[in-house]
């Protein structure tokens, strides 16, 4: 017994996309409008802006001090490049 296979259709696979909208069955309005204000909207944007000021001053302080530290002439770098080489 043969049997022989008939290919209509093409050997493509058909795919989908993840990003792909959901239609939705019965939308309430036929425009696409944005979700309507959320009254907390600006305390978060408060609370934020206010810790990214603090955190920026902090590195930007903490950066200038580093800077402008001097360690004086006491300070290991100068105690172990000071030693005299022996030349033998």
């Amino acid at each position: 017994l043969v049997t022989v296979r008939s290919f209509d259709t093409s050997l493509v696979r058909k795919t989908r996309t993840i990003l792909e909208a959901k239609q939705a069955k019965s939308p309430s309005s036929p425009y696409n409008l944005a979700y309507k204000y959320n009254l907390e909207y600006a305390v978060v944007f408060n609370m934020v802006l206010w810790i990214m000021i603090a955190l920026a001053l902090a590195v930007i302080i903490t950066s200038y001090n580093i800077w402008n530290m001097d360690p004086g002439y006491d300070s290991i770098i100068y105690r172990m490049t000071n030693q005299k080489i022996r030349m033998d």
